[in-house]
């Protein structure tokens, strides 16, 4: 029995030890130019947000707004503020994971109201001297999730697209 205790701290311990959290979105010791890259929120109701985010760059967790906005929320009962967040990413290719996500004020609303969570990895080079947003749209057909140059509007990822928040 104390054999097997001692095994199961030990794997707990190294899955903790393993846990690297959130990281930049820039490479440890990059030094160089960057562009913004921007989350995108819309607030549909008092209790209700809509979240377009970027929550990954080549394997790297990001802070995203989804958690962002949920820690700033915390015991704010059934209110919600987005806290909308950006990244600076050197100019390049990458390869970035995409999610669109309702994200209600309590999670008793989440259970009883219509939700949408799509997430997927897309190519993306940004290039130097533009600025970009990470655009969606929540539908009860679908969702949808992509990144658009912030000045034309253009998109310039594949879209990752799922099911909407209708029944």
């Amino acid at each position: 029995m104390r054999a097997a205790a001692t095994a199961l701290a030990a794997a707990l311990l190294a899955g903790c030890a393993a846990y690297q959290g959130f990281q930049p979105a820039t490479p440890d010791g990059y030094d160089g130019p960057t562009v913004n890259v921007a989350d995108q929120t819309v607030q549909v109701s008092g209790s209700l947000v809509h979240v377009f985010e970027m929550t990954r760059v080549d394997g790297r967790r990001l802070l995203s707004t989804s958690i962002a906005t949920l820690q700033a929320n915390q015991g704010r009962g059934f209110g919600v503020a987005p806290v909308a967040l950006s990244n600076e990413l050197p100019p390049g290719p990458a390869r970035v994971r995409l999610q669109a996500v309702t994200q209600y004020a309590a999670p008793i609303l989440a259970m009883t109201n219509p939700t949408c969570r799509v997430e997927g990895d897309v190519a993306f080079a940004p290039e130097a001297d533009h600025r970009y947003r990470v655009a969606g749209r929540i539908t009860a057909a679908e969702c949808m999730v992509w990144i658009e140059d912030a000045t034309s509007g253009h998109a310039v990822t594949e879209k990752v697209s799922g099911k909407g928040t209708g029944s």
